[in-house]
């Protein structure tokens, strides 16, 4: 690819070891009510055409495809593209499309899209803000661009993201909901709507399961994560607790931030 940097070519090779593992895990967490609430938020019509930029293994644009005319989802990894391939077939959607290429420099004309969104990306990227102006530029005027994706409070941003770079070295920051307003108000859009909420809690093994440091083992990072939790005092940012069996559970503060294009 035009774009295959350094810092790309580690998403990818952390992303191909992560596919299969990841696809399981977010499928298995993402919940009905959630899936409503993300619909109820974007105003999903079923004339939308969809584009879910970096869309890993599918789980955006395949729970939304039943509720628009056509969702495409785009993803620099071919593994990940895989999985959403497979997830299709199993779940018989005929409506989805997958695209290989790179968030910062979408392949795809002005205006193509009613609905751009991408989820739990925007902490990988190198440039976000690059890749927000590339969602706003694919999307239609009076079309909804959405970002999800996990959001710590601030004052606990910088020891998220060191907890997470030292799990999976393509880990790049954590925004923080003003941040990602900011970079919104930076391309002359509106306040967005936004909507906070919670993923898990989740047996922290599980996601060192899918997770492959490179230079700490996953004893060392529950070890971490289990010291928080005995603190109580979440210093991580993951209301790390104790499970009555001792499993050490994470929870991701989560942020949809929604703005209409002009």
């Amino acid at each position: 690819m035009s774009n295959m940097t350094r810092y790309n070519e580690r998403i990818v090779d952390q992303h191909t070891q992560q596919a299969g593992g990841y696809a399981k895990l977010t499928r298995d967490i993402i919940v009905a009510d959630r899936r409503a609430a993300l619909r109820a938020l974007i105003g999903l019509k079923l004339d939308d055409e969809l584009l879910d930029v970096a869309c890993g293994p599918g789980f955006i644009a395949l729970d939304l495809a039943p509720y628009v005319a056509r969702a495409t989802g785009l993803d620099i990894t071919p593994a990940m593209l895989d999985q959403a391939r497979a997830a299709q077939r199993e779940l018989g959607i005929d409506n989805a499309d997958w695209v290989h290429g790179d968030a910062i420099a979408l392949p795809f004309p002005d205006a193509s899209f009613s609905v751009v969104t991408s989820g739990a990306a925007f902490h990988h990227f190198e440039d976000p803000a690059r890749v927000l102006a590339e969602m706003l530029r694919v999307c239609r005027p009076g079309g909804r661009i959405a970002v999800i994706d996990v959001a710590p409070e601030a004052d606990k941003t910088s020891a998220y993201d060191r907890m997470e770079r030292m799990r999976d070295p393509s880990h790049g920051h954590a925004h923080s909901i003003d941040e990602l307003q900011a970079m919104g108000a930076e391309l002359k859009l509106s306040k967005p709507l936004t909507e906070t909420g919670f993923s898990g809690p989740l047996s922290y093994a599980s996601v060192l399961a899918t997770s492959y440091p490179e230079q700490h083992s996953r004893d060392e990072l529950l070890a971490i994560m289990r010291e928080d939790a005995e603190s109580g005092e979440d210093r991580l940012g993951f209301k790390a607790q104790l499970a009555g069996d001792g499993a050490v559970m994470v929870t991701y503060p989560m942020a949809t931030t929604c703005w209409t294009k002009p």
